[in-house]
């Protein structure tokens, strides 16, 4: 053995030998009780000198320094993080918050580091390019992500309305393999246009309204003015529909659920460590506007989350409405900003919101992987072992991890996996644009095709054989046209008609809105003071 082995080896077994010691000893605290800050910090301390003492780099101690703190924050929570000071771009961000510029309609959260989506605002460009919640974005415009929170994200994204960003994106497929995809998402705002975007009457007494954000400052205007003309037009129970509603403003959730509840209703309670944290949020109705009284059915999934659980599980609470559907999202959580002495900006969580009654809506996120946060939302969940209170008419709800409904419906079937690869590569937008081209004056209006959710004679054929000239098999048969047209007629009536017409069009396609329409005896029941 040279001289040089002879070192190496003798380096090796003295790194083994001390890590197999320090593995026998025991802790600096005993079993008995845990570590305290004190103690904490000083290992800190220990780990930062050695670094400097003996790593045979320069080390930019600052630099770690501040990775320790994004490590420490991100491990409190998935919704905390850090903006480092010389990554906040005062400017920009003023021009986004004037409006001079416009984001993404995408939210983001960085989970174990990455930046993962959570929501995609719908009606948007970025809702029909099938981005899905837990893809990881992964480059900008063919260049690596560099942003290292939310905001800073939303702030480097933001650019001119109407222009065009190309995003990288990583998705895990159920069955455990993965597929970078490339997406073109369109700068705008997911309250350009109304938070309701669907008013119909679905028969001569049901009204559906349709809500898609709280991010709108005018959701609440925009649903009173939407009963009023349901109202008109003679609807006496109400279907309202908050399905993939990632919230938003928790003003607008209140003015919302206030038009349904008398005044002087909780809407939410909030509670943190601090005293001044507390809130408990009350219907503050004006003199001139009613409450409505009549049945309401209200629709919720996986997708509702934040401001938009505020509402059904107010709703829930007082026995006002139905809740029909899947287990919302579970996310309540208030936030607060700080800055540190350098300059950067640490936003934390420092408080829970509950429903009137009691119920944490926030799941649990603690040893929970990556991503994997996002898509346990879509997992089967029960009621078993799950804190649940009585509400004033003595029915049980529960809580522990989002709105749990009255009426749990069953989870959609995934889409076949040959449709699945058709959205990802987006064949059916590139058919769309040229069939519109020549085809338009066959869609008359939304209404007409919710009414006849068909294609038109010969356009499944084309399509068929546009698909296959682009490397895609698409099945014989029946389920196989079903499921084409289900893909195909929102799309075509959103490129038509805008985020109303594609609502519209997918409202006449939905059998979950059926299945609430079936559910009208019991709201009325409930309605009643009968349990």
């Amino acid at each position: 053995m040279t001289a040089r082995g002879a070192f190496r080896a003798a380096a090796l077994g003295l790194a083994l030998g001390t890590a197999a010691q320090a593995a026998a000893q025991p802790g600096p605290t005993g079993s008995t009780r845990p570590r305290t800050a004190y103690e904490d910090l000083q290992m800190f301390s220990q780990v930062l000198n050695q670094i400097r003492v003996n790593h045979p780099d320069s080390v930019d101690t600052h630099r770690l320094f501040m990775a320790a703190v994004q490590g420490m924050v991100s491990a409190a929570d998935p919704h905390s993080y850090v903006i480092p000071a010389a990554r906040l771009s005062p400017q920009k961000e003023e021009q986004l918050r004037a409006g001079r510029l416009h984001p993404v309609p995408i939210r983001f959260a960085y989970v174990g580091g990455m930046p993962t989506i959570a929501s995609v605002a719908p009606g948007t460009l970025a809702a029909r390019q099938n981005i899905l919640p837990g893809d990881v974005l992964v480059a900008i415009d063919g260049r690596p992500v560099q942003a290292e929170s939310p905001v800073e994200l939303e702030v480097f994204l933001a650019g001119p309305r109407g222009s065009s960003v190309r995003l990288g994106l990583e998705r895990e497929r159920a069955d455990g393999s993965r597929v970078t995809l490339e997406r073109t998402v369109r700068r705008e705002r997911g309250d350009d246009e109304t938070a309701v975007p669907v008013v119909t009457m679905l028969d001569g007494q049901t009204g559906y309204v349709r809500i898609t954000t709280f991010s709108n400052a005018r959701a609440a205007e925009d649903l009173h003015a939407a009963l009023g003309r349901l109202e008109r037009e003679g609807m006496r129970r109400l279907v309202l529909d908050l399905r993939d509603n990632g919230g938003g403003m928790v003003a607008e959730a209140s003015r919302i659920a206030g038009e349904f509840l008398p005044s002087g209703s909780t809407v939410y309670v909030a509670q943190g460590r601090k005293a001044e944290v507390y809130d408990s949020v009350v219907v503050r109705r004006s003199f001139w506007r009613r409450e409505r009284q009549y049945p309401i059915v209200v629709m919720v999934n996986e997708g509702t989350a934040s401001a938009s659980e505020l509402v059904s599980g107010a709703l829930q609470d007082h026995d006002r409405a139905l809740v029909v559907g899947r287990p919302t999202f579970g996310k309540s959580l208030l936030m607060g900003g700080f800055p540190l002495t350098d300059g950067s900006l640490i936003m934390l969580t420092i408080g829970h919101v509950k429903t009137p009654c009691g119920r944490v809506i926030q799941r649990q996120y603690r040893d929970v992987r990556g991503a994997d946060y996002y898509r346990m939302a879509r997992a089967e969940r029960d009621t078993a072992g799950r804190p649940s209170c009585r509400t004033a008419g003595g029915r049980t709800v529960y809580g522990g991890g989002g709105i749990y409904p009255d009426v749990v419906l069953p989870e959609p079937q995934p889409a076949p996996v040959w449709l699945a690869r058709l959205a990802e590569d987006g064949v059916h937008t590139r058919w769309m644009g040229g069939y519109l081209t020549d085809n338009a004056a066959a869609f008359t209006t939304a209404e007409a095709l919710a009414a006849a959710p068909r294609l038109p004679e010969g356009a499944l054929a084309q399509f068929r054989a546009f698909a296959q000239a682009q490397g895609h098999a698409i099945p014989d048969g029946a389920d196989a046209d079903r499921h084409v047209e289900r893909m195909l007629l929102p799309e075509i009536a959103g490129a038509k008609w805008g985020a109303a017409g594609y609502y519209r069009v997918a409202a006449a396609l939905d059998e979950q809105i059926g299945a609430a329409v079936r559910e009208f005896e019991r709201a009325g029941q409930i309605l009643s003071g009968a349990p």
